[in-house]
């Protein structure tokens, strides 16, 4: 009876120990146990006695800092709890302990706060001279989520991070619901990612990187990618940040001895960021084998004082079901700047209403080797505008290579006062560039000098055609080369303005009757790999009428119900 009694009251004890709230189920360092630390002041104090197993400042309280010390302490993977409030660093100094200026994570840990907009965690940067949380490579497995970023600054030369500082090690990070904003760094403003070891992965769903800004590059995120790296930034904003180049977002050129595993952005907004270099995106990230995709997304409002208003792309990038609308940049490429090396392959999306001196839409640069190299497959570039040349594409160099794209409506506006001609209103080709165009539409472009009235000019270069084109007005310096049969000239494709339609980027449509209608490759139009193109940009199938349609927009059947009649 004795020894029944005792192991009931030893596991009462036991169970006690793991239930009561502020206590920790283990006191030993090594324990594999976690824990649950509820955090109950907003004060930045230390723990008293780091490693007893108790969250426990001077306050009588348990602080952040102090369930971070904890946490750091007992091995396994710990939760906090932080509650509505605004949690202010107010510690100065630097080091990797979680005891001076911003908040060290060593060892894996969830920290939930009670959503982004209630939970405030403050590196007071000002005062502290730090960031607000550095994650060391040690700290294998980490989660922030529900709550705000602010107010971290680390812009002494070389410093990364300004909000958030992440050392892979092997490591997997996951953000969600969470604001980074108003963070300052070197490089990083908002949240860098140092990718130190084979197969880092990092997870950024609905997160918002606002108002941070960087010294050299990355204002609101950074990203140094490792062997078999995997990062997804998703459903997310990544607004009005800025840095030197790449002010919303910056992939680093790493050398890597294996490809990435995977890279993506998908449905996310990048807007309003500025830079000299690549305001939303600068991209030398991604190889053949694996290339960095951005889908479903729209890069708009962003401005460069140099190249590269929505995207500089110096890597490998594959661009799907997104939109490029109304970026800007003073010199080349409002929309894209695809410098020498960089691989560009855009499918289903739109570039519209950007504005450059010149290449409105995209720039393609030449610098030694000339192998810069763009494809578009049912893709859309319209309503963009040039002070000087090549309002829808402007190519230097490299090769650029058209299947199944529109590009339309575009207009080289040259200032009154000045003495430039201004030429290719739709594509201005340099004596270097390799153009080719299949089943490609390009009409509808204009230059225009002052208040004059707008001259119809198509293109300016060399284009090889690779057959069924539509080319509207070819002016005497545009030369049109194919062996290929089915090309067409001077008729008017009938477009609609650019507008929404089914989908999730805006196109323009022909109307019925188009001669671009049924008169594209048979019996499928196929792209630059020669796989058939089964849908346009819309997603609409192809073919609709026994041959594919020229341009990005498959024309299809209008079908209308009746109404029954009653018998």
């Amino acid at each position: 009876m004795f020894q029944s009694a005792y192991r009931l009251f030893s596991g009462f004890v036991l169970s006690v120990l793991l239930i009561a709230p502020g206590l920790h189920p283990f006191t030993a360092q090594g324990s594999a146990l976690a824990a649950t630390y509820a955090v109950t002041s907003t004060a930045d104090l230390p723990d008293t006695d780091v490693g007893d197993g108790v969250c426990l400042s001077s306050n009588g309280s348990c602080t952040l800092r102090a369930a971070i010390q904890q946490a750091n302490f007992s091995a396994g993977a710990d939760t906090i709890t932080l509650p509505a409030g605004v949690f202010t660093l107010t510690r100065p100094g630097l080091d990797d302990a979680a005891v001076l200026g911003d908040l060290d994570i060593t060892d894996s840990l969830t920290i939930q706060g009670a959503g982004s907009a209630a939970t405030i965690v403050d590196g007071n940067g000002a005062v502290t001279g730090d960031r607000v949380f550095q994650i060391l490579a040690t700290a294998k497995e980490t989660t922030l989520s529900g709550l705000t970023v602010r107010n971290g600054k680390r812009v002494s030369t070389f410093d990364e991070g300004g909000g958030i500082y992440w050392d892979g090690g092997g490591g997997h990070l996951t953000l969600n619901n969470v604001v980074v904003e108003n963070n300052a760094g070197y490089y990083g403003g908002g949240l860098y990612l140092n990718y130190s070891a084979s197969g880092d992965s990092v997870d950024l769903s609905h997160v918002t990187m606002q108002g941070n800004s960087a010294t050299a590059s990355a204002g609101g995120l950074g990203v140094s990618f490792g062997d078999f790296a995997t990062f997804a930034l998703h459903d997310s904003q990544v607004k009005s940040n800025t840095a030197y180049e790449g002010g919303g977002v910056y992939f680093q050129n790493s050398t890597l001895t294996f490809p990435l595993q995977s890279v993506s952005i998908a449905n996310t907004l990048i807007t309003n960021n500025n830079a000299s270099l690549s305001a939303g995106f600068e991209n030398h990230s991604g190889d053949g084998t694996v290339p960095v995709v951005l889908q479903t997304s729209t890069l708009s409002q962003n401005h460069a004082s140099g190249y590269g208003g929505a995207i500089g792309n110096y890597g490998n990038l594959k661009i799907s079901t997104t939109t490029l609308d109304s970026n800007t940049a003073t010199t080349r490429g409002g929309g894209i700047y695809d410098y020498e090396g960089g691989i560009l392959n855009i499918q289903q999306s739109t570039l519209s209403r950007n504005t450059s001196l010149t290449g409105g839409g995209i720039y393609s640069e030449f610098f030694i080797h000339n192998a810069a190299g763009v494809v578009l497959i049912n893709s859309t570039v319209s309503s963009n505008a040039a002070a000087q040349d090549g309002a829808g594409i402007y190519a230097d160099g490299g090769q650029i290579s058209l299947y199944n794209a529109t590009i339309a409506a575009n207009q080289v506006l040259v200032p009154t006062g000045t003495t430039y001609t201004g030429l290719g209103g739709g594509v201005y080709l340099a004596s270097r560039v390799g153009f080719s165009v299949q089943n490609a539409l390009i009409a509808d472009n204009t230059h225009r000098y002052g208040a004059a009235l707008p001259v119809p000019d198509d293109c300016f270069g060399f284009i090889n055609s690779l057959g069924y084109s539509l080319i509207e007005t070819p002016t005497a310096n545009c030369t049109i080369f194919s062996v290929a049969p089915g090309n067409i000239t001077g008729v008017d494709p009938q477009l609609s303005p650019l507008e929404n339609s089914i989908g999730p980027t805006q196109v323009e449509e022909p109307a019925r009757g188009s001669p671009e209608v049924d008169a594209g490759q048979t019996p499928n139009c196929t792209d630059d790999h020669g796989a058939v193109i089964t849908v346009d940009q819309r997603g609409v199938p192809r073919s609709m009428g026994g041959r594919c349609d020229i341009g990005a927009v498959e024309d299809f059947p209008v079908v209308i119900f009746l109404p029954a009649v009653k018998r």
